[in-house]
């Protein structure tokens, strides 16, 4: 029953709004061709500049491969994931700030994902080729086989499917993506998300909506499905990679850094000078800020209970190929879903915001880990159950202690992505409730500079948010330690 619920809790925003809104004709073809078109542009030049700009960083990241290097390694690791886990607002602004005049449209939405997901990519490959083909290209090193040769003989044809398979992981990231193509699609940019969310809020063509939505989700639906087969393991052992290493790679992720932190750290600087037009704003930014914490600590504890409300129900193979096939539904649809169920003035925002993300959110964090955490107690699990131990019993004496940490972590960074969101709040909400939303109202007339210094409160508010998920799950795995 409880998988049940938590399935309905996913899929709600389509069973609401199927039984509000009749599906009467097909939209416009040309429109949605146009739309469609775009998406599906944009999402695949995403893929391929992040792969081809990945490869290239993972080939660096290889080349620190010694003990005395590992550390750098780590660092630099960190500095190739960090446009990944900020919230989107952080690297618009500083990709805006940098880049001037900013290419609108789909060059635009090309830069922002390629600068968001490289360094995923890089990571990802370069842990695929150490993990799978270390003491292959040690041995070729040591037959003394050139680079280029292995890269084409050997390395691409060995990982031909899993380079792939994580080209079309962020081919369906990014095809879903509204945050960024709402902010710098412009006319000409206009995809598949964007077209539901003025449907609905310029047209009010909810039919129209809900039926491009579903097109969507199927689309992305099927892709995820196919994205999420093919994972395998492989033993790791620590090898000579000289063969392949390049520190031209490691200049790349110098040269993208730079974009992003000198980018938001020239624009911080230079706003600065302009903080006394924020003096008049006192008021509102301190009632921001503390909505910014209200909202990320809100959603930081929803996932954080959808989690374990995950783990609890584990296992069970229908429920693990729901949640690997399944897609979050598209961003405007749930959150119009929200928007007319029930009141939206006072503290409902407070309430309707949370949830929509959570929603959105949850799926996201079960792919970041959290299905191999629970992969990795099935034995466990197992054991217990043929000793004749309940579900309930299992989850509290072995599951939750064993998980809490893990899932406090992930809840942590939902609740870095719930105070840097502006697209959902800015459909759910009637005025600016957070920084982020002040921000992105900033950005929208051209005050870049100080939408960056306010942004800067967005790190804060993220950061404490982030820190008492992570201590409140510590304190509660010890507490219910056996």
């Amino acid at each position: 029953m409880l998988r049940i619920g938590l399935v309905l809790f996913l899929i709600f925003p389509f069973l609401f709004l199927l039984t509000q809104f009749q599906v009467t004709s097909w939209p416009d073809m040309g429109e949605l061709t146009w739309a469609f078109k775009n998406s599906f542009l944009q999402a695949a030049l995403s893929a391929v500049f992040s792969l081809l700009i990945g490869f290239w960083v993972a080939l660096g990241l290889l080349a620190l491969n010694s003990p005395r290097t590992r550390r750098l390694r780590f660092v630099l690791e960190l500095l190739c994931l960090l446009p990944n886990f900020l919230p989107p607002i952080f690297i618009l602004l500083s990709a805006l700030s940098v880049i001037d005049p900013f290419p609108m449209g789909i060059a635009g939405i090309v830069i922002i994902h390629s600068l968001m997901n490289f360094g995923l990519a890089a990571v990802l490959l370069a842990s695929t080729i150490e993990t799978k083909l270390g003491g292959i290209i040690e041995l070729a090193y040591v037959e003394g086989s050139s680079r280029w040769r292995f890269l084409r003989q050997g390395l691409l044809p060995m990982l031909k499917k899993d380079i792939w398979l994580l080209g079309l992981f962020i081919f369906v990231v990014c095809f879903g993506s509204f945050a960024v193509p709402l902010i710098v699609g412009g006319g000409r940019g206009t995809t598949v998300e964007v077209l539901i969310y003025e449907k609905i809020r310029l047209s009010s063509q909810w039919g129209d909506a809900v039926l491009l939505a579903f097109l969507q989700s199927v689309f992305i639906f099927a892709l995820s499905f196919i994205a999420s087969r093919g994972k395998g393991t492989a033993q790791h052992r620590p090898a000579n990679l000289k063969l392949l290493g390049s520190y031209s790679g490691l200049m790349v992720i110098g040269l993208l850094s730079f974009v992003y932190l000198f980018g938001y750290a020239q624009g911080f600087v230079s706003g600065l000078a302009m903080i006394s037009t924020f003096y008049e704003l006192q008021s509102a930014l301190i009632w921001n800020f503390l909505g910014s914490i209200v909202l990320g600590l809100s959603v930081g504890l929803l996932c954080y209970v959808g989690l374990m409300w995950i783990a609890y129900c584990w296992p069970k193979k229908w429920f693990a190929r729901f949640l690997n096939g399944y897609v979050a539904p598209s961003t405007s649809l749930a959150c119009f879903c929200l928007l007319i169920l029930g009141p939206n003035e006072g503290l409902y925002p407070f309430i309707k915001i949370p949830l929509a993300l959570t929603a959105l959110s949850l799926n996201s964090l079960f792919r970041m880990g959290w299905d191999s955490e629970l992969h990795a107690l099935q034995n466990q699990m197992t054991v217990a159950y043929s000793m004749g131990a309940s579900a309930t019993q299992i989850f509290r004496e072995i599951l939750f202690p064993q998980l809490s940490r893990r899932a406090g972590l992930l809840a942590g960074i939902a609740s870095i992505w719930a105070c840097g969101d502006f697209a959902v709040s800015r459909i759910l909400a009637h005025r600016d409730l957070s920084i982020a939303m002040m921000t992105e109202t900033l950005m929208s007339g051209y005050r870049l500079n100080q939408a960056i210094v306010l942004s800067s409160l967005i790190v804060v508010a993220g950061l404490i948010c982030f820190l008492v998920c992570v201590g409140g799950s510590r304190v509660l795995s010890r507490k219910f330690a056996p």
